[in-house]
């Protein structure tokens, strides 16, 4: 009879270490949540006012309510803004409006509230403010009246909601499908994980540790702006 006996001691070694190894990318993973999340909310916010931008330019019917006058998809001269808050469970993307500083060409009067109140569909009644006369342009011609006009949809019947509707555009469709792209592909490799997966099995944790917070690294991914009008 042949009498075979393996000493276990090196592969229980290797076996440990490979298994605290997996725990410390895990570890490492939920170190980097946090930032993780708050440069992929910053990249949102920002591809998200250039795509309100190229919207605007497209159809300035719909969007000229969130820009100063006449200048609907400039982006100096939007009114509104996105602020960005992570954790490491969720992004959150908060918008809101500005109040414009600028005057109509049709107007003497600044209109500071024009994005929200055009955006939510709220009707308006303008008053003779220093004369018993109120006057405005109309058609290309110049309107008198000593009454107060009272308007129902301030900035035409295109703008109510649209606002709303492109930011839901937006995430639901072409962030969703085009831009987020780049980090799902580098986070479906995981390669970080097999390089480092040999010196695991002698390290053990503190490795896999920096290899979980380098695969949730995504300083290094170029996003290019590609959508076009």
């Amino acid at each position: 009879m042949i009498s075979v006996k393996f000493n276990t001691i090196e592969l229980n070694k290797i076996l440990n270490n490979s298994i605290n190894y997996s725990n410390g990318f895990i570890e490492g993973i939920e170190m980097e949540k946090i930032e993780f999340h708050r440069v992929l909310g910053g990249f949102a916010a920002e591809a998200l006012g250039k795509y309100i931008d190229a919207k605007a330019r497209m159809n300035p019917e719909t969007l000229h309510h969130v820009y100063e006058w006449d200048c609907a998809g400039q982006s100096n001269s939007r009114l509104f803004n996105f602020s960005v808050t992570a954790t490491s469970s969720n992004i959150s993307i908060n918008g809101n409006f500005l109040p414009s500083k600028t005057i109509s060409s049709t107007s003497s009067e600044r209109f500071p509230n024009k994005a929200n109140i055009m955006e939510n569909d709220i009707a308006i009644t303008i008053k003779p403010k220093k004369s018993d006369v109120l006057a405005f342009e109309y058609d290309n011609e110049m309107v008198f009246t000593r009454n107060s006009i009272h308007i129902d949809h301030p900035g035409g019947d295109k703008v109510a909601g649209s606002f709303g509707k492109t930011v839901d555009d937006f995430f639901n469709n072409y962030f969703k499908n085009s831009l987020l792209r780049p980090f799902l592909d580098k986070l479906s490799e995981a390669k970080e994980f097999s390089q480092s997966f040999a010196q695991g099995t002698k390290s053990g944790k503190s490795v896999g540790v920096k290899a979980g917070r380098k695969y949730l690294d995504v300083s290094g991914i170029v996003i290019e702006w590609v959508y076009q009008v």
